[in-house]
């Protein structure tokens, strides 16, 4: 009997000090679902250039105002082959831009059409 204390008494020491350790480790916050998409804006317009160098395109909106976005390899892009090579030679077509308000970056790119000239 006289065995089983100690054994106990370093169980419970070593069980306080780990619910110690996890208590102070901090809280990971898991995003809402969706909360990445929340994020995401949508832009409409008229197909400027693309800088395959910087990965970045330009487009002008019906108002005017011209956005420039950046794009990465996880880009999707609807139309135009699939590929920025195949946007590349659309100067002038509708698109729509999926893009990241934060960090001007293209989640999405859909080709709607050539412009009528």
């Amino acid at each position: 009997m006289k065995k089983i204390y100690p054994t106990l008494t370093v169980l419970s020491i070593f069980f306080l000090f780990t619910g110690l350790i996890l208590a102070q480790q901090p809280e990971r916050q898991q995003p809402a679902p969706g909360q990445a998409q929340q994020r995401l804006q949508t832009f409409d317009g008229e197909l400027s250039k693309v800088d395959a160098a910087a990965k970045k395109l330009s487009v002008k909106g019906s108002d005017g105002k011209e956005m420039e976005f950046g794009y990465n390899e996880q880009t999707q892009i609807i139309g135009a082959q699939g590929s920025i090579e195949g946007l590349a030679t659309m100067s002038g077509a509708r698109v729509r831009v999926h893009y990241d308000e934060a960090s001007k970056t293209a989640a999405a790119i859909e080709v709607q059409g050539k412009q009528p000239k």
